[in-house]
């Protein structure tokens, strides 16, 4: 079985769209010189085709990737990059699946665990807790107050061990259930974030800011821990909404739009310190208002010396959560230290969708591809002020594209 998936999958729908992160350093590499490098790019396609190719350089203005027809057809929604290896979480074929990145610059897949068993329902939340080790969360939905567990070895993907937590549930609200999010392995325990969400209401249910605190890895002993600082949601499971810096601190993207998992709060960046299992209570970093427009942060890609680059998109641009897919977003650079807001001068586009962005060499790269116009990668540098990035790869889809991830290969 495992030399057919590469054949084309069904159709993921719009209501898939509901994305991954790269947590920590998975998304970091060793600098190498740019001749021996090769980069692979997830993207959407017109539906339902969904590729992963291989390029030489990300930044060549001059050259163009198609990607129909092309690359392996991959249909996922959430995905993961680690090492030299690309992971996708196939939602209708219930199949977490494994893509092998090697140095002369092919991608193939390697090897496929069904998640049916294994957690209910699909994996939803995908981290890597250590260098040979994934930690993946999945439940039914709604999940009233069990969700599954399980540790994945990355040498032979194999399952390490599995098991069912404890998640807030209130049976006098039946129809309130969490979500699970991402989150990170610190000091013998793994924080996750999540949201609420009222499935009769059809809408977040948000009080403070809040994550859940498990002992690792026995995922036992579940404490919520909270700060109120702002209304919203922290660790969202496709996007990349968690990150740390060089001193081990912890940084989460708070989402509190009118539309994406908040009410209308103030959207932004709260922190847990290295070693604890608290919200730093001295530290919001705002985005929302010096931004303006009620800019909801997306995503967060740590790059160094206090900067990371992120994604906002304007909620007053858009009437319901399904604008997200239009010309509603833009790229930010975050001064985690001074907590000042650049925002970059780059198009109008759905960038905050990007599930996995990359950080490499120094630079934060992305895709940005406006709707009925041409897309490319972006390079954009830290040292430079809001129109410090450079277009570089054109994207040919045969139509419209829309990158998912973007990840080195190994160069040995």
């Amino acid at each position: 079985m495992k030399k057919n998936i590469i054949r084309l999958w069904m159709l993921v729908g719009i209501a898939s769209f509901g994305l991954l992160s790269c947590s920590n350093d998975d998304n970091k590499s060793e600098e190498v010189a740019p001749s021996e490098q090769h980069f692979a790019i997830s993207a959407w396609l017109q539906s339902p085709d969904q590729y992963i190719a291989s390029v030489p350089s990300l930044m060549n203005d001059k050259d163009s990737l198609t990607l129909k027809g092309k690359g392996i057809e991959a249909q996922g929604s959430r995905y993961l990059w680690h090492k030299q290896y690309v992971y996708q979480m196939n939602i209708l074929e219930k199949r977490f699946i494994q893509y092998e990145m090697k140095a002369d610059g092919t991608i193939s897949p390697k090897s496929y665990i069904l998640t049916d068993g294994i957690v209910p329902n699909y994996f939803m939340s995908l981290n890597v807790v250590d260098d040979n080790t994934l930690l993946v969360l999945g439940a039914l939905d709604p999940n009233k107050g069990q969700a599954g567990w399980a540790r994945i070895r990355v040498s032979d993907f194999s399952v390490i061990d599995k098991g069912t937590l404890t998640v807030p549930y209130d049976a006098a609200k039946p129809d309130v259930s969490f979500s699970l999010g991402r989150g990170f392995v610190d000091n013998g325990k793994f924080i996750m974030g999540g949201y609420f969400y009222d499935a009769a209401a059809k809408g977040y249910v948000v009080d403070g800011v809040k994550a859940l605190v498990y002992d690792y890895p026995s995922m036992t002993n579940m404490k919520v821990i909270t700060t109120n600082v702002t209304n919203g949601s922290v660790g969202y499971d496709y996007l990349h909404s968690v990150d740390k810096d060089e001193e081990g601190n912890h940084y989460f993207v708070v989402s509190a739009g009118k539309f994406w998992t908040g009410l209308g709060g103030k959207s932004g960046v709260v922190r847990i310190k290295k070693g604890a299992a608290e919200f730093d209570k001295d530290y919001f970093f705002d985005v929302t208002t010096p931004v303006g427009d009620q800019a909801c942060l997306m995503g967060l890609n740590y790059v160094g010396n206090g900067i990371a680059f992120g994604t906002v998109q304007y909620e007053n641009k858009m009437t319901s959560v399904r604008d997200r897919l239009n010309d509603v977003a833009q790229v930010v650079k975050l001064n985690l230290n001074t907590k000042a807001v650049t925002v970059m001068t780059t198009p109008l586009s759905p960038v905050g969708m990007v599930r996995s962005p990359l950080v490499f060499n120094n630079k934060y790269y992305t895709g940005i591809s406006p709707v009925g116009k041409k897309a490319y990668i972006y390079e954009f540098d830290p040292a430079g002020g809001a129109d410090g990035f450079k277009r570089g790869l054109a994207l040919d889809g045969g139509g419209s594209v829309q990158v998912q991830l973007i990840a080195p290969h190994p160069t040995k």
